[in-house]
């Protein structure tokens, strides 16, 4: 699926600085990383997708069937170009981007959503990126450049930060958040510098700082992890200039009969002298190589309380789960070597929201898959607001070369 708001239109002195520093370092010494290195090794897809969307409406005159509306059509089609240098032996040039086509009832909330987003000062970029009833979305995922040194690992531009352990629910993360729309939970990139001084092959620290012109913008953490019996464990400071918030934490991953992982985060607010916990477990299991089991449980100590939030101020969030009770859980099963079934679902226990999605993967050919899917929406999973519900069936085309 397609975000609103992508890292191309959003304002900000703070990110375009991020994306003048990462451009800067990578057309200084983008030629000769690429000279000494052999070349640049590329990769990427094409991805088309058809939707059709229904609401549960009440029964709303011209309706199909009782209590749902007629349906809309939306799609996208997406192109997504990665490239790395072959030779990393001392530095690593990456990046990644995809550029989309949004249509339908796709166009019209990307619109929606980044009107909204923007502000009625950003009317000309809107009206940039939509034209006829399209819209157009350009997502620069990664823009990065590592340099390795004897003492230490530093990495400058955009990466896509996975400080926790967590598939889905990940309180510890900061920098990177997964996207509900889509269908893999694919996780968004952050504009930063980061530093990677390891102590052996299980050890070591890890520091991540965003670029911001100021330090009310800036998020900063330091990472110690290790290996104990087996476990890899974390321990997490980190500093959020915006919120005025401390926030220190630790996680677990591991093997008991079961993969088990978990993290664990209490949250220090200088303003309102305010401390707040949260908190995710989750646990995996496979059978004989072929049905896959996996599940998470969410707990944020803070949560907002229901309709208190407009969607401005929901997107805004900086945590991806505003309610108290969570739970996700996943069920895939490979059928054979060309084809799988999958059950997920993502379901806030205390408003009783919920997001299912159940799909079936074809490998048709070398390098391209076909996908269909169902996802049901009942309510606002994210924030915790009741609501309608909205069927959504879909049809995705994907080549990758």
């Amino acid at each position: 699926m397609i975000r609103a708001g992508s890292s191309a239109v959003r304002p900000g002195r703070a990110r375009n600085i991020g994306f003048a520093i990462a451009g800067f370092v990578l057309m200084a010494i983008g030629p000769a990383a690429y000279a000494q290195s052999g070349g640049l090794d590329l990769s990427g897809s094409l991805s088309n997708d058809m939707v059709l969307l229904q609401n549960l409406d009440g029964g709303a005159p011209g309706a199909t069937a009782p209590g749902l509306s007629n349906p809309s059509v939306g799609g996208f089609s997406k192109f997504t170009l990665n490239f790395v240098n072959r030779n990393r032996s001392s530095a690593k040039v990456e990046g990644s981007v995809a550029l989309s086509l949004l249509y339908g009832a796709y166009s019209d909330a990307y619109i929606a959503a980044l009107s909204s987003q923007l502000g009625p000062s950003y009317s000309q970029v809107v009206t940039l990126l939509t034209s006829n009833g399209a819209a157009f979305n350009l997502d620069l995922r990664k823009l990065y450049l590592s340099v390795y040194t004897n003492l230490m690992d530093i990495s400058v531009g955009r990466q896509i930060i996975n400080y926790g352990v967590g598939t889905l629910f990940s309180p510890i993360d900061a920098f990177s958040t997964p996207t509900l729309s889509d269908l893999n939970y694919e996780r968004s990139g952050s504009d930063v510098v980061r530093l990677q001084l390891p102590f052996g092959d299980v050890s070591g620290v890890d520091a991540v700082t965003t670029v911001s012109d100021s330090l009310s913008g800036l998020t900063s953490a330091v990472k110690l992890y290790t290996n104990i019996a087996d476990y890899d464990v974390g321990a997490v400071g980190l500093y959020r200039g915006a919120d005025r918030e401390f926030i220190a934490g630790i996680d677990f991953k591991g093997d008991l009969v079961l993969g088990i992982h978990g993290e664990a985060v209490q949250h220090f607010l200088y303003d309102s002298r305010k401390s707040f916990f949260e908190g995710m477990f989750g646990a995996d299991y496979s059978f004989g190589g072929k049905l896959f089991l996996s599940a998470e449980y969410y707990y944020n100590g803070d949560p907002a309380t229901p309709g208190s939030l407009g969607p401005t101020a929901v997107a805004s969030a900086r945590r991806l789960f505003l309610n108290e009770h969570y739970l996700y859980s996943d069920v895939r099963y490979l059928l054979n070597e060309l084809s799988s079934v999958g059950v997920s679902g993502v379901f806030d226990l205390s408003a009783g929201s919920l997001l299912g999605t159940a799909q079936y993967a074809y490998n048709i050919a070398q390098n391209a898959d076909l996908l269909a899917y169902v996802r049901y929406f009942r309510g606002d999973v994210r924030s915790g607001i009741s609501g309608g519900s909205t069927f959504q069936y879909g049809a995705e085309l994907r080549v990758a070369f």
